[in-house]
């Protein structure tokens, strides 16, 4: 039992500890486990009540997630309570086997948030689409005049419903399998080729895009290649003032690697919001992004994309001194 890898804890009739494992030992974090009564060792009252239930009663019980704050943060617990019984069937004690189920739990509240977050960004544009059409719809009956500028609205609320569709389509496949084809990239080439898709974009905020390559080649999917480019290209037009300037470099940190930083002399990010930059539907600023039209995926998306290769994208900025996203990829 003491080899065993679940918190364990066994009480007898007067509610004693009679016998607690090492892991348990661990979670408790009390030296006077064994001189304590259950409820003073253990917090919870409905697993009290499933220990007092196996004394009493000799009904095993299950309580789900119960919450332990301990030395490395929250952790949470399926908690299994039996008796104990003698040979006669007589009920001496009872034991808990505490099962930890933190990483499902966080990844049930994970699921929650992901389908709060996709309702309240498919509703913004349904709730703009609903109400245009509406007014065009009264319009039309009353025989008045077409306003063109509903007709522009609805289109825009429907392309920024599409891009996010076609976004979690996406994320979803590079979740699923994400098998790349992988090929031999020729960076200037193709480097050339995702800015001059990008130019008048740059040309409207007026900005300044230079590209430097030490690199010859980078092994990667090409389809998933110019999405992160795209991606990575078009937030730092986004985010950077009209006339600012914007660079794309290809380099070899060593020769198990090759990076692509893509740098701007934007505001900068604030160093509390960087680490969860590549969260799904993470934004530094909301009203500025959706503004902008963006998912907020397209990076969540760029960091599952550099996973499948096999490699790594973080991002090194300060307010004030603009962003680079650096995006590494194995050499082979």
């Amino acid at each position: 039992m003491s080899a065993i890898s679940d918190p364990l804890l066994a009480v007898d009739i007067h509610n004693s500890p009679l016998f607690y494992n090492s892991k348990f030992n661990i979670l408790v974090d009390d030296k006077e486990i064994g001189r304590r009564r259950l409820w003073k060792v253990i917090v919870d009252h409905e697993v009290v009540q499933g220990y007092q239930a196996a004394l009493t009663q000799g009904l095993s019980t299950s309580i789900k997630a119960v919450q332990f704050h301990t030395a490395t943060g929250v952790m949470f617990f399926l908690v299994t309570i039996s008796p104990l019984r003698r040979s006669n069937g007589k009920i001496y004690g009872a034991l808990g086997v505490f099962h930890d189920v933190t990483a499902l739990k966080l990844a049930e509240q994970m699921r929650i948030d992901f389908v709060a977050n996709v309702s309240h960004e498919l509703r913004t544009p349904l709730t703009s689409i609903k109400g245009y059409t509406d007014t065009l719809m009264d319009d039309v009956s009353q025989g008045r005049a077409i306003e063109e500028k509903f007709i522009h609205a609805i289109a825009r609320n429907t392309t920024r419903l599409m891009n996010l569709v076609e976004d979690l389509l996406d994320l979803s496949s590079l979740e699923s399998d994400g098998v790349l084809q992988k090929v031999e990239i020729e960076t200037e080439e193709f480097s050339a080729r995702i800015l001059k898709q990008l130019q008048t974009t740059f040309e409207k905020k007026k900005h300044t895009v230079s590209y430097h390559a030490d690199v010859k080649m980078v092994w990667a999917d090409p389809r998933r290649l110019e999405q992160v480019l795209v991606n990575l290209l078009d937030n730092a037009c986004k985010y950077t003032p009209e006339g600012g300037k914007i660079s794309l470099q290809w380099t070899a940190q060593s020769p198990e690697s090759v990076e692509v930083r893509i740098s701007d002399n934007g505001p900068g990010i604030p160093q509390e919001h960087q680490g969860r930059l590549f969260e799904r539907f993470y934004r530094v600023d909301k009203a500025r992004s959706r503004e902008s039209g963006g998912t907020g995926l397209g990076l969540a998306i760029v960091k599952h994309i550099m996973q499948r290769h096999g490699g790594s994208v973080w991002v090194e900025s300060a307010p004030g001194s603009g962003s680079t996203f650096i995006c590494q990829f194995p050499a082979r």
